[in-house]
């Protein structure tokens, strides 16, 4: 058996993990316990939590949103793969090889546009407003072009979003596999995951 510590940026993110993750891993005998961070992301923030707690695991991985990061330490032109590493290089030397840093493009919420009428149904909202998005983007996980219209944005512009409630909930609906072979980033990281065990 595995021990795997999946750190998680906020309520949505754990419950998300707690009630969908959880479950799917424990079939490739990996057991999962789940930490809660409640927002403020940013490189100390990680430095201090996951150093303390890497000892206790076989493994440790990451669900933080890109744009969850505060911007301190961080430089302009900043990706996915630099912000991945900058954590990894913040754990100590021998614990190192066992951290998996996770970032999620742009926002968590763009797992949600896998299913575009789970979606619609779960936010009690028109689905016309979602294919617009959805047709402008090959890939719904840079569903962005500004701070202003990152996903959750345009979710808190066409419906009345409470993101601790609907995102979880919309996520489960539409299942693991629907949103794997929507999202490739956050496939990549399950497939990951799921080969911890050998």
């Amino acid at each position: 058996m595995v021990r795997l510590l999946i750190s998680v940026e906020g309520h949505s993110e754990y419950k998300f993990v707690k009630e969908v993750v959880v479950p799917y891993l424990s079939d490739f005998d990996i057991f999962v316990q789940t930490q809660n961070m409640k927002g403020n992301i940013g490189l100390d923030r990680v430095d201090s939590k996951l150093n303390a707690l890497i000892y206790s695991y076989d493994f440790v991985t990451t669900l933080y949103d890109f744009y969850g990061f505060q911007k301190r330490h961080l430089i302009d032109g900043e990706t996915k793969e630099s912000l991945e590493k900058k954590i990894k290089n913040r754990i100590k030397k021998d614990q190192r090889q066992k951290i998996i840093p996770y970032i999620q493009m742009y926002e968590f919420e763009a797992l949600l546009f896998s299913d575009a009428e789970k979606m619609a149904t779960g936010l009690n909202t028109n689905q016309d407003w979602i294919n617009k998005i959805l047709v402008n983007f090959n890939n719904i996980e840079k569903i962005n072009n500004s701070k202003d219209t990152a996903p959750s944005k345009r979710i808190e512009k066409n419906t009345r979003y409470i993101k601790t409630t609907h995102v979880p909930n919309i996520l489960n609906n539409i299942g693991l596999a629907e949103i794997r072979k929507k999202c490739t980033g956050f496939d990549a990281w399950i497939t990951q995951l799921e080969n911890l065990n050998g």
